[in-house]
């Protein structure tokens, strides 16, 4: 029978929730003797195999050696990652043998690492259903989905609404129970999702008399977190994804703990758990693990890196890209968070627009650029410093073309305004020769004239109709025409960045 915990005590200097039953004294509370240890690897929202920072911070191939350093103290080793695996990735854009990667070189990285058991994350429905079902398949690791199942409500192959990990111990059989929760802000035909707290709260209630422990693995807002850790008392830790700098809160009337990694692999939690085979929780202990190469590389893992990397590059190179090539060295930090740039001008976006209206410039003219900020799937900031034609396509890891549009101007008007009303969503636009004064738009200075003919430079993709709210914005409309096609967004990008930031 599992013991809820309803007292808890936070030890904030030293990362440490001390918890021990309601009424028992003190004195009475067990020994390290008559408990059993269990760590919990923990990272989130990871879209790289490789190091980032130019090779400063994360990597999986470091995390490897991590998990094993754990494994050398305690064999009861768990590790979890909270969703966002697939996708964005730069390298699963390349294609291979006639497809793109998809996720396929993530999977195969953690297979190797030892990864135990991960939840559902947004971006994993950025796949097709035939990728992502696919990427299920391949994996070694277990799939928790509490709250997200197929169009039918079945749970998907390869899942299960919760998981009991089990460890042997000279006092008896310690069990830990996995629960999830994923945020609903991918829709795709192929998936459903049920209410969050929900999910927790019935799965919790399903493993709670035949487990010592209930983790619940969250790819959710902070904010709803918070709400799990008050509302399902019954979880004993909350470990995350989503946002993308580590957290670290105590929520509830006991005080749950909520903690977030930082994103691809910059740190790692690590979470040590005392648990006693009758009573239940004991201590919980939490590190944040900085991932930097003072960690080196597991070899194994370090093979099979290279190995996808190389297989992407020469994908690249065959579109016609250098992905080792530096282009600039930057003087700042580019922002390029889906939580900043689908909600507000960044320095990237305003980049991006820029490099759009240069290269339509110079090759027939434009009044102004504009483009929707979900193409952008980098969601991590580039650091100051040497940027390759590899983070270009990080950034942009969908390509497509730079293109001119003659647009009326009551029709741009529309467009620029839905943009607004499409914030919080990759349909929020960003654009550069556009203002807004008292609510009304501006170009390059002079209030839009909504009988004038406006050329615009933008994304062939964003003048296809195919973004929240823009339908009409197409060469179907008799007030949008297609003028000319140019290069490749991304080259537009690396010329601007030349442009800007010399070598």
């Amino acid at each position: 029978m599992r013991r809820l915990v309803p007292l808890v005590l936070v030890f904030a200097l030293a990362g440490c929730t001390a918890v021990r039953p309601a009424g028992e004294p003190v004195a009475a509370s067990l020994g390290a003797d008559s408990t059993v240890a269990v760590t919990i690897l923990h990272v989130n929202d990871v879209y790289e195999i490789t190091p980032m920072e130019n090779g400063r911070s994360g990597g999986l191939a470091r995390l490897a050696t991590l998990r094993k350093r754990l494994l050398a103290e305690t064999p009861h080793v768990v590790t979890v990652l909270p969703g966002d695996f697939y996708s964005p990735s730069a390298l699963g854009t390349a294609r291979v043998d006639g497809r793109a990667l998809a996720g396929r070189q993530m999977v195969a990285v953690l297979n190797l690492l030892g990864l135990d058991a991960v939840t559902f994350g947004n971006h994993e429905f950025d796949l097709s259903e035939a990728d992502f079902r696919a990427r299920v398949a391949e994996s070694r690791f277990a799939y928790v989905a509490s709250n997200v199942t197929g169009a039918d409500g079945q749970p998907f192959p390869g899942t299960a609404r919760h998981r009991v990990v089990t460890f042997a111990s000279p006092y008896g059989p310690v069990r830990v129970g996995l629960v999830s929760a994923t945020i609903n802000s991918t829709l795709k035909p192929y998936v459903r999702y049920s209410d969050p707290i929900e999910g927790l709260r019935r799965e919790a209630a399903a493993v709670r008399d035949s487990v010592q422990a209930i983790v619940a693995l969250t790819h959710l807002a902070i904010a709803q977190d918070i709400v799990a850790a008050a509302e399902v008392p019954a979880l004993d830790l909350v470990l995350g994804g989503h946002e993308h700098e580590n957290v670290r809160l105590y929520r509830g009337a006991d005080f749950t703990p909520i903690l977030k990694a930082d994103a691809n692999g910059r740190t790692a939690y690590v979470h040590r758990l005392r648990i006693h085979p009758r009573r239940g929780l004991v201590s919980v202990a939490s590190e944040l693990v900085v991932i930097t190469e003072a960690i080196p590389d597991d070899a194994a893992v370090a093979a099979e890196v290279q190995r996808w990397v190389d297989m992407a590059y020469a994908g690249f190179r065959a579109a016609g890209f250098e992905p080792t090539s530096r282009v600039a060295t930057l003087p700042v930090p580019l922002e390029g968070r889906e939580s900043a740039t689908r909600n507000t001008d960044t320095n990237l976006g305003g980049l991006i627009a820029e490099a759009f209206y240069h290269e339509a410039a110079a090759r027939g003219g434009a009044d102004l650029a504009v483009f929707n900020t979900g193409s952008i799937r980098l969601d991590d900031v580039l650091a100051a410093g040497p940027i390759t034609e590899y983070d270009v396509i990080r950034v942009l890891p969908f390509g497509g073309n730079v293109v001119t549009a003659d647009v009326r101007g009551a029709t741009l008007d529309s467009v620029l305004t839905q943009g607004v009303a499409n914030r919080g969503s990759g349909g929020w636009l960003q654009h550069y020769g556009v203002t807004r004064e008292g609510g009304a738009w501006r170009i390059n200075g002079a209030p839009i004239d909504p009988a004038r003919t406006y050329q615009v430079a933008t994304s062939d993709f964003l003048v296809s109709g195919r973004e929240t709210g823009l339908g009409y914005f197409s060469p179907r409309n008799p007030n949008v025409r297609l003028t000319a096609t140019h290069r490749d967004v991304r080259r537009a990008v690396i010329e601007e960045l030349q442009r800007r930031y010399s070598q």
